[in-house]
């Protein structure tokens, strides 16, 4: 099994939650490796994990005028996400990375950042700060329409 930069990067853009749910897809392996790499994560640790994903995600065309990153910044925030999957899957989850990538590939570590970002998302959204600006959008939704729904399917 060949393991390349191009690979590891791909495993690492499931961090931004864009893969397949993984819940079904792991094997006990994979499923060891992610609760090893969520437990062993801090709070600073989870986030330095959203800003990268954050630093990542704003680089995309589409939401790119919403953040401004200098080059410089960029580096620091790669650097910290570098020095954090390393010492998680090296140091802190070894045994457990050995073991999911022997028996899953390298679609383990795929499955188990995917898990650790959603744990750190669901952190992040627990911030009052993030629920009110979560919140701003609910107003610009046709709520008569989506209670009419909801309504509906409820009473069949």
């Amino acid at each position: 099994m060949a393991f390349s930069f191009r690979t590891l990067g791909v495993a690492l853009v499931a961090i931004l939650g864009l893969s397949v749910s993984s819940q079904a897809l792991a094997s006990p392996e994979t499923d060891a490796l992610s609760a090893c790499l969520i437990r062993s994560s801090t709070p600073q640790d989870k986030l330095v994990l959203t800003r990268w994903a954050f630093a990542a995600i704003s680089k995309h065309e589409g939401v790119s005028d919403l953040a401004s990153l200098s080059d410089a910044q960029m580096t620091q925030v790669d650097k910290a996400g570098g020095a954090l999957f390393s010492r998680l899957l090296i140091e802190n989850c070894p045994t457990e990375t050995t073991a999911a990538i022997r028996t899953d590939g390298v679609k383990a570590i795929e499955t188990a950042l995917s898990d650790l970002g959603q744990s750190a998302m669901q952190d992040l959204a627990g911030d009052p700060g993030v629920q009110g600006a979560l919140v701003g959008m609910v107003g610009y939704m046709d709520q008569a329409r989506l209670l009419k729904m909801l309504s509906d399917a409820a009473s069949k």
